[in-house]
């Protein structure tokens, strides 16, 4: 996994770790996030699978590198979006190690932490009549509770594109929301293993590996 990330105009990245190590030494407020998303071909399914660089200083856009996984069509759709949770962790995994030697992050302020929160409150369907743009004024009035304010995560975020709703039932008795069966399963998972996990509808990095997707 190491040598098959690359940019968005087509260029080789070597080494993701060195290149990550040399990224971090220039932008040490960076923020780093891992997504999966998956489209079905033919005779086979494409798995994106992104990392996605932010520059918490900075705040002018977000830098994101990629790579595509071919494999043999997985006709069964709850097994393929279980899949895009398997390989953000296996990622996910391979950055933590390799990081912790010279990165910490610094993101992790109470305003990070409480936006987190209000985006666990929000897919538990509490705040859904709040606007976005008055979203603001909410996140700054939640309470942390201690454990809430010290809570230790991993290096990197987990973006999926699951949803954490069921959605309606149409007339054949399917839920529309079909991704919401893998939020039930993957996210809690991903979750327990100290990852902060981002689904619907600021899941950006899964979101970014679709759209390279739908670019063929």
């Amino acid at each position: 996994m190491r040598d098959k990330f690359k940019k968005f105009g087509g260029e080789k990245i070597p080494d993701i770790v060195e290149y990550l190590k040399e990224y971090i030494s220039h932008s040490p407020s960076v923020t780093i996030s891992v997504g999966c998303d998956s489209v079905q071909r033919r005779r086979k399914t494409v798995y994106a699978i992104t990392i996605m660089l932010y520059d918490t200083d900075i705040k002018n856009g977000a830098h994101v590198i990629f790579f595509r996984e071919n494999v043999e069509k997985v006709r069964n759709h709850y097994d393929r979006l279980n899949r895009e949770g398997e390989f953000a962790l296996q990622l996910a995994d391979m950055l933590n190690a390799e990081l912790s030697s010279f990165f910490e992050r610094k993101d992790l302020v109470d305003a990070e932490r409480r936006r987190y929160k209000y985006h666990l409150l929000k897919s538990q369907g509490l705040y859904s009549h709040v606007a976005s743009h008055n979203e603001d004024t909410f996140i700054k009035n939640l309470l942390l509770t201690e454990e809430e304010s010290t809570k230790e995560y991993k290096l990197v975020d987990i973006h999926l594109d699951y949803n954490p709703f069921e959605g309606v039932v149409d007339k054949k008795g399917v839920a529309k929301n079909k991704s919401n069966m893998s939020y039930k399963t993957i996210v809690p998972w991903l979750r327990s293993l100290d990852y902060r996990v981002f689904s619907k509808p600021i899941a950006y990095s899964a979101t970014s590996a679709a759209d390279l997707l739908l670019q063929d």
